[in-house]
């Protein structure tokens, strides 16, 4: 069963109508008992999910841009410009029959919080790299045709998702997937 939570913990995103962020967790169901049973579940979970990768947490973002072009005397310019970002980050939740075993709670406790905490650099990385594609929109200059103002438009969006897969995978090596924050059994 998948649980989702709306609005959960998100970084306060400055106060700029030009900028929409939301972020949801949802949450996938574990109840091993056993070290054993507890990794071959979370190893098997995102998959079921279509989320395949490294890792048992996954932090998935969507990024867009809209507006609407005005032209100007001197060119044109944007109307009405907005970045959206929506992350969703998924996350184990362990709920065993019979309850917890007090030997594996403890365990279990670190290596969700440490999860957690990579996960939400997966956001902020995200977050980021949604705040600097507005702050690049807003600098192009107004002089530009409508046409050119287009181009720029889709090569700054295309540079920022090249930014944000560069910072992300380097994320990845040098926590090796969380692992090195602690998101281990």
């Amino acid at each position: 069963m998948l649980l989702t939570l709306a609005g959960a913990a998100a970084p306060p995103p400055a106060d700029d109508p030009g900028f929409v962020y939301t972020e949801r967790r949802e949450y996938y169901r574990v109840d091993g008992r056993r070290v054993d049973t507890l990794k071959r579940q979370l190893d098997a979970a995102l998959s079921r999910k279509g989320l395949e990768g490294e890792g048992v947490g996954r932090t998935v973002q969507h990024l867009s841009s809209r507006y609407e072009f005005e032209p100007t005397p001197a060119g044109c310019r944007f109307k009405d410009l907005a970045v959206s970002l929506d992350v969703t980050i998924h996350l184990p939740r362990w709920e065993p029959k019979g309850g917890k075993p007090k030997g594996l709670a403890g365990r279990w406790e670190r290596m969700l919080d440490a999860l957690t905490r990579h996960e939400e650099g997966h956001r902020d990385i995200a977050v980021d790299t949604a705040r600097r594609l507005l702050a690049d929109l807003r600098a192009l200059p107004e002089t530009l045709d409508c046409q050119g103002l287009a181009r720029e438009a889709q090569k700054a969006f295309f540079q920022a998702r090249l930014r944000h897969s560069i910072r992300d995978g380097a994320y990845e090596r040098r926590t090796n997937h969380g692992i090195a924050q602690g998101a281990r059994l």
